[in-house]
């Protein structure tokens, strides 16, 4: 729907007598600053979110170091990790 919508607008300002008075060349500069606007765009969205899951990242690695010092106390040295169940038979 948004594809359609696009390629209708494109073709109404090509049928313009605007559009007629832009040469070639006068329209891949445009084209060109749009892709050019675009690509930074783009870029600056990726290193936002790149320095954001680093920053989680370093948030996440000190709450897992402030939680290890709170179970600092407990060991499980003496128990096994699973225990068997003794089946009754009747």
């Amino acid at each position: 729907m948004g594809a359609c919508l696009l390629l209708t607008a494109a073709l109404l300002l090509l049928w313009t007598p605007a559009a007629e008075a832009l040469m070639e060349p006068e329209l891949c500069y445009i084209l060109d600053a749009i892709l050019f606007l675009y690509g930074i765009v783009l870029t600056v969205l990726y290193c936002r979110l790149k320095f954001l899951a680093c920053r989680a990242s370093r948030q996440g690695a000190s709450k897992q170091q402030n939680e290890e010092t709170i179970y600092t106390g407990l060991s499980g040295e003496g128990q096994e990790m699973y225990e068997t169940l003794q089946i009754k038979r009747s």
